[in-house]
């Protein structure tokens, strides 16, 4: 199991890694807002945003800590795309049940938002979680 030390955020770079071997995407990026994937300018491309986490039962006071950190991957097609479902599919299949380095297996869970549509880009969420560990004070 991957276990957090200095960086809470550490699977972030590791999600990168699977996103980058998607076969015909052009652009991977780490965003903190999901505002700021409005006007993408290569694509198809993924973006990828830390979502939150869900806590498991704690021991040692809550000192050692068992979670499962949410990423959401959304891929960004221009209109009128007809790859976004073999985009999407090849996503999948890049990270569903992987292990990123020291982290995952990554499991793909519901997406808390649906697609949006803007007058040029189309907006495909995905969500994954992996499971870890954070130790703290003892």
């Amino acid at each position: 199991m991957f276990e957090i030390s200095d960086d809470y955020l550490a699977a972030g770079p590791l999600l990168d890694t699977a996103l980058s071997a998607v076969e015909g995407i052009r652009h991977v990026q780490h965003v903190n807002d999901l505002a700021e994937i409005d006007k993408p300018a290569h694509t198809p491309c993924l973006f990828y945003v830390y979502y939150g986490d869900q806590l498991a039962e704690t021991a040692h006071a809550g000192a050692n800590v068992q979670l499962k950190q949410t990423w959401l991957v959304i891929l960004a097609e221009r209109k009128g795309s007809k790859s976004a479902g073999q985009n999407l599919a090849a996503t999948i299949r890049a990270v569903a049940g992987k292990m990123t380095g020291p982290a995952g297996p990554w499991q793909r869970v519901n997406t808390p938002i649906k697609p949006r549509y803007t007058s040029g880009f189309g907006f495909y969420p995905l969500a994954f979680t992996c499971q870890m560990r954070f130790k703290g004070a003892l």
